[in-house]
């Protein structure tokens, strides 16, 4: 860094041994540097340097991610996402959710976050997939809640989720009738 070769501090900290140099403090370097007019900023060049290495850790990937969903790249991130580059986590599902409903839910679903992969669920309006990704997960609904907080935002797609409910003997049928009244 002090001879001012980016590219090669963040190879070097990229290949360190046990990724000694992989810390904040070393983000917090390369954010620090100045960028040159028509070259990539130094901290997205330590970053490359990472992904072109491997996976970013839980750290690496929310520093990554912020600037990117600022800059309404999401193309980017969603590449990095299908190439299992980024490691999922609630907090980095969180930051997506904020831009991106599919993105986020592939988020959660890839760290294991059921409440919040449901809530996306609900949210893309794919009630028919909430009983057997719950089951799926070993995640226990209130689904009589949730049907109710349905049925004042989209009493359609309550209707719908209710009877797929009732189906699967999930809810009381006396629940959802006083639910709909």
């Amino acid at each position: 860094m002090g001879a001012n070769d980016v590219a090669g501090a963040a190879k070097l900290a990229a290949e360190s041994p046990q990724g000694i140099l992989r810390t904040p403090q070393t983000i917090q370097r390369f954010q620090a540097i100045p960028g040159q007019q028509g070259s990539p900023q130094p901290v997205f060049q330590y970053f490359h340097a990472l992904l072109e290495k491997g996976k970013l850790n839980q750290m690496e990937s929310m520093e990554l991610a912020r600037p990117v969903l600022q800059q309404g790249r999401t193309q980017l991130l969603e590449k990095w996402l299908t190439d299992d580059k980024l490691e999922c986590s609630e907090q980095l599902g969180d930051l997506v959710a904020q831009t991106d409903v599919n993105m986020a839910l592939s988020v959660y679903l890839r760290a294991n976050v059921p409440e919040k992969a449901i809530n996306c669920f609900v949210q893309k309006g794919e009630y028919d997939k909430i009983v057997p990704y719950a089951t799926q997960a070993n995640y226990r609904c209130d689904y009589s809640f949730m049907l109710q907080n349905l049925v004042r935002t989209n009493p359609g797609g309550a209707l719908e989720f209710a009877k797929q409910l009732a189906a699967g003997s999930l809810i009381d049928l006396n629940v959802v009738v006083d639910t709909f009244m």
